[in-house]
């Protein structure tokens, strides 16, 4: 495993919880650009509020469901994003696409500030362990989420025995439901063969008041209690 398993808290729609946050070491702050979702930071958040935001450790992630590269390309740029979730059915061609715009952006120096925008592919797991090898050289990273008719989360867990045996290769998001009650079966990943690729744990629904308002003293416990 890596050194310290990271936090990733998705879902944020309000600026000064993002703020608690970053103060709270929180290692990504995922934003949800996705309209049929209930926690699409564009129902309550400007781009250019995204834009001022800018955190001194936490990556910022946007999620995307099937969005044309053309709207995730102005939409990280107009937010100052650090990192792109891609949620929904893009393939490996998209996945190379997308990088590629990316890196015309950094040489062409526009205002994404020559940062390398990071791109994580979800896997929804269901019942068998998805395929990674279209995607094992164009992701910078995986997320492993539970699989629903719907995209987006869905506060549940799949289930952690598919994972376990494999060699993931890369590093990647556990998601899925996971809240104060996982402690114990965090731990038990950490020490399986997949476990040595786990980078971050990656929270939202389980740590709510309500849909995009986070529970931020609940948050700050759960992260204590990994330490």
């Amino acid at each position: 495993m890596l050194d310290k398993i990271q936090i990733k808290v998705c879902g944020i729609t309000d600026i000064n919880q993002a703020l608690a946050l970053e103060a709270l070491g929180v290692d990504y702050i995922g934003f949800i650009f996705y309209a049929p979702s209930k926690r699409n930071v564009l129902n309550s958040l400007q781009l250019t509020a995204l834009k001022k935001f800018t955190p001194a450790h936490a990556k910022k992630v946007g999620v995307f469901v099937n969005e044309s590269i053309e709207s995730i390309v102005n939409t990280v740029v107009a937010a100052g994003l650090d990192m792109v979730q891609l949620h929904g059915d893009e393939d490996a061609l998209y996945f190379t696409l997308l990088k590629s715009k990316f890196n015309e952006l950094v040489q062409e120096k526009t205002t994404i500030n020559n940062k390398n925008i990071e791109v994580i592919k979800v896997f929804r797991v269901g019942d068998r362990m998805p395929n990674l090898t279209p995607f094992e050289n164009i992701a910078d990273y995986y997320l492993f989420d539970t699989d629903s008719k719907m995209y987006g989360g869905t506060g549940a867990h799949f289930n952690w025995e598919l994972l376990k045996g494999n060699t993931i290769g890369k590093p990647y998001f556990l998601s899925g439901g996971i809240g104060p009650n996982d402690m114990g079966g965090i731990e038990v990943m950490k020490q399986t063969k997949a476990g040595k690729d786990l980078l971050a744990l990656d929270i939202n629904s389980q740590f709510e008041t309500a849909p995009g308002i986070k529970n931020i003293e609940k948050i700050k416990s759960f992260i204590d209690a990994l330490i």
